[in-house]
């Protein structure tokens, strides 16, 4: 083809763009007709169109509770419509489950050709004595003369993480089998550890030995730096669920590899609502982003093969805020395993 452009009519169902080069400049694509339209005037896009966000990814609820349970999702619906559209959001739930999809009543967006957003709310109750499992959520959001579009969530029914050591004003949480990767090694073993995929691990011996560990007055449960012993917790999306208290924040320390990675973190609380919170951990070889802080900093790290290599790597605490007259009941983490969780404390 001779322009330099396509319509989206073109290229809306997918496709394949082949290119054929040359070892010098052609005449192609240089021809006026061949020029992309003014978007001044352009035609307004007719497409009739739904799309939709469900969050958080997932949701944990306590296993074999003797009262109902529930939890709530946001969807974020996008549409257009040359005049108007009427998205309708509905969910599927597992057997003897509930769900309320709030507003009950359709709303009608006027877009006029251009996309409109649009947020609704799924509540989900599991019955009492629910047991431990995973449970789908699946939200369908449809309009008149659309495709559906089918989003899904997770609930995890499971029995609660602890406080490490007797609980008080303050509960450094005991993440234990969460703790799926090994991120240290040693000089005498370089090999025993693989932080960030490519070899490299935090020295083992500079970091504190497994049990209480006070930072910026906090005290965490740090986990086993030694041998080939799991240490940290790779964030896929999953849910904690936290041990049941009257607490003001959650303290994480947390650390990335390969860039800093920016996402939301989600509070869940005991009456089934959920709060967002974005957060930023800057990589292990840089400097605490805003709204963090550095609780250790090491001179080197340790490369497989070869022992101590540069440069210095870190840890970074960040707090979130519980919401005043609410308990919290879970952390939902990021999908980014580059996020990896050293130790929880709720305070």
């Amino acid at each position: 083809m001779a322009k330099s452009w396509l319509n989206w009519s073109a290229v809306a169902g997918g496709g394949t763009l082949t290119h054929t080069l040359g070892t010098s400049p052609s005449s192609w694509g240089t021809a006026a007709a061949a020029e992309p339209p003014s978007v001044n005037r352009a035609p307004a896009d007719g497409r009739t169109h739904v799309d939709a966000t469900l969050r958080p990814a997932s949701a944990a609820l306590p296993a074999g509770s003797a009262t109902a349970q529930q939890a709530a999702f946001q969807v974020d619906v996008v549409a257009q419509a040359p005049v108007a559209i009427t998205p309708r959001v509905t969910a599927s739930v597992p057997a003897g489950w509930t769900e309320t999809v709030t507003p009950q009543v359709p709303k009608t967006l006027v877009t006029r050709h251009l996309p409109i957003g649009a947020t609704a709310t799924v509540t989900v109750q599991a019955p009492a004595g629910t047991p431990a499992g995973a449970y789908p959520v699946r939200v369908t959001v449809s309009a008149p003369g659309t495709a559906p579009v089918e989003r899904t969530a997770s609930v995890t029914v499971r029995e609660p993480l602890t406080c490490a050591g007797t609980p008080g004003a303050a509960c450094p949480v005991d993440l234990g089998a969460e703790r799926t990767v090994d991120g240290t090694a040693t000089v005498a073993a370089p090999a025993e550890g693989d932080f960030d995929g490519g070899g490299w691990s935090y020295d083992a011996g500079l970091l504190p030995a497994a049990g209480p560990v006070t930072w910026n007055g906090v005290t965490y449960q740090a986990p086993d730096p030694a041998g080939t012993a799991k240490n940290l917790v790779p964030a896929r999306g999953q849910s904690l669920l936290l041990p049941v208290g009257a607490h003001e924040a959650v303290k994480l320390v947390a650390t990335t590899h390969n860039g800093p990675v920016t996402a939301a973190v989600t509070l869940g609380y005991t009456d089934g609502t959920s709060a967002p919170a974005t957060v930023t951990i800057a990589d292990w070889c840089g400097t605490a982003a805003p709204g963090s802080t550095t609780v250790l900093t090491m001179p080197h790290r340790i490369k497989a093969g070869q022992g101590v290599d540069g440069p210095p790597v870190s840890l970074f605490a960040v707090s979130l805020p519980v919401a005043a007259g609410k308990q919290v009941r879970s952390v939902t983490l990021p999908d980014d395993p580059r996020l990896r969780l050293y130790a929880v404390t709720l305070a």
